[in-house]
């Protein structure tokens, strides 16, 4: 019996075996809770160590924590795996594998779909020296090239990721990249069409989530200009697929952009611009970003513009500061301008606005408002018939500073802004009405409808700065 014990004393210190000093001893295993379960600890079975941390384990009270290590067949190891391999296979990035016969396969799909960053498409703005900053989504140098994309410097892109910024300079292409630019081809013909059809598919890789909006940012966008009654009859920009009012426009739109409401069971929008004969230089450079359903970016239901500052400019399509007295007004324009209510300073207490006010954008030689009217630098006519063509509805208007009693109107227009019929001195007109929002409507002529606009003034459309305010 004495030389049997001795026999498996020696054994036990050679395999270094895990014995009841270790189980009673919790600090000699690195990195083990102290509730951890060994009892189905066994160290002579050859695929103990190789086996997956299930989801099952952990209800059946079997549950094994950090695997270990062999150095070799006969000496066990309190060697815990490097903290990537742990991480893994803890959960911290995904939940705990099911226990069937393919978690191979499963491991590495819930791999591939939650740690790799590629399948994230994250957005990223360029930095590189000499050129504009632009957007793009964060790619592997090759799988841009691959997709036809321009891989730059920036955009706080990791593990050997480049901003991707993805240009289409032609025409009758597919786009289903995020921040996408809609270039003019080089050379564009008269009478003729281009278009640009964006696909919309969250089962696509680079559109992980379903797409609710898109916003189209016109970084440069020049067409030939409107007729006397104010219609894009030589070309036109218009879109299709999105479930808002969007209007036909042509002329000069630098710097505007719009935003496409897009219904759950949409599949694409499309993009159109069809070219009549002109000598003019059409060129255009749009970026189209694609916002997700959860978007803290998405613009209120039923607006064309969102604005998300407390003070700025806005401004119809194709207005510009210009001594020309040309007819630059677009007709059937009927959309909203929205204005996401923001912080306000009032002493060292910053609050939430609670007014939007309005006024004339300052002009070298420009008209700033000129929507409707026969008489220059004058509002709103008297009667039943003023601002029945084109005009702008500001809920709840009222002159600033307030007058006693208060004198509210909702529609304004002539060839400038005033609360005042007829007046002849420009004013600030404030609202608290909520949300902030104002409607631009035009009919589908200038000199048709009767009252009639003059065609010597020639309407402009408008530039309007915001403030909001605390009451």
């Amino acid at each position: 019996m004495l030389g049997v014990a001795l026999m498996l004393i020696v054994l036990s210190v050679t395999l270094q075996l895990p014995g009841n000093s270790a189980l009673n001893n919790n600090n000699e295993i690195i990195g083990r809770s102290r509730r951890q379960d060994f009892t189905n600890l066994n160290p002579f079975n050859s695929n103990w160590f190789k086996r997956a941390i299930c989801a099952s384990d952990a209800t059946s009270g079997n549950r094994i924590g950090k695997r270990s290590k062999f150095s070799n067949t006969f000496e066990y190891s309190n060697e815990i795996e490097d903290d990537w391999d742990n991480e893994v296979t803890s959960g911290r990035f995904f939940p705990k594998l099911p226990c069937k016969i393919n978690w191979r396969r499963d491991f590495f799909r819930r791999v591939r779909n939650t740690v790799n960053p590629l399948s994230n498409f994250m957005p990223c703005r360029s930095s590189q020296e000499n050129l504009m900053s632009e957007t793009g989504v964060c790619l592997l140098p090759p799988v841009c090239s691959f997709y036809g994309g321009r891989a730059t410097t920036g955009g706080r892109c990791r593990m050997g990721l480049s901003c991707c910024v993805n240009e289409i300079p032609n025409c009758g292409q597919l786009v289903t990249f995020n921040n996408t630019y809609w270039q003019s081809p080089s050379f564009i013909n008269s009478e003729s069409s281009c278009n640009l059809t964006i696909k919309l598919d969250h089962h696509l890789v680079e559109q992980s989530k379903p797409i609710c909006q898109i916003r189209l940012d016109f970084l440069t966008f020049s067409l030939a200009q409107p007729n006397a009654n104010t219609v894009c009859d030589v070309d036109h920009f218009q879109v299709t697929g999105a479930t808002n009012k969007i209007p036909v426009i042509c002329g000069e739109n630098h710097g505007q952009h719009m935003y496409l409401m897009i219904p759950r069971i949409s599949t694409q929008v499309e993009l159109l611009m069809t070219l009549g004969t002109s000598t003019v230089h059409r060129i255009w450079r749009i970026k189209i970003a694609m916002l997700s359903c959860d978007s803290e970016y998405l613009a209120p239901e039923g607006c064309l513009q969102y604005f998300t500052s407390s003070v700025g400019s806005v401004m119809t399509f194709n207005w510009k500061d210009t001594s020309s007295r040309t007819t630059r007004q677009l007709a059937n324009q009927d959309y909203y301008m929205c204005f996401r209510k923001e912080l306000v300073q009032r002493q060292a207490s910053p609050q939430i606005a609670t007014t939007l006010c309005l006024s004339q954008c300052q002009v070298t030689s420009g008209l700033p408002f000129s929507v409707s009217g026969n008489l220059a630098e004058t509002s709103q006519a008297f009667g039943a018939l003023s601002c029945s063509n084109d005009y702008i509805v500001f809920p709840g208007g009222y002159s600033w500073p307030p007058t006693t009693p208060l004198n509210q109107r909702d529609r304004y227009c002539g060839t400038l802004l005033s609360q005042v019929d007829e007046g002849i001195e420009p004013q600030t007109i404030c609202s608290t009405a909520k949300p902030f929002r104002l409607l631009y409507r035009t009919n589908g002529d200038d000199t048709l409808s009767i009252p009639m606009d003059s065609t010597l003034i020639g309407n402009q459309g408008f530039c309007l700065n915001f403030e909001q305010k605390l009451t």
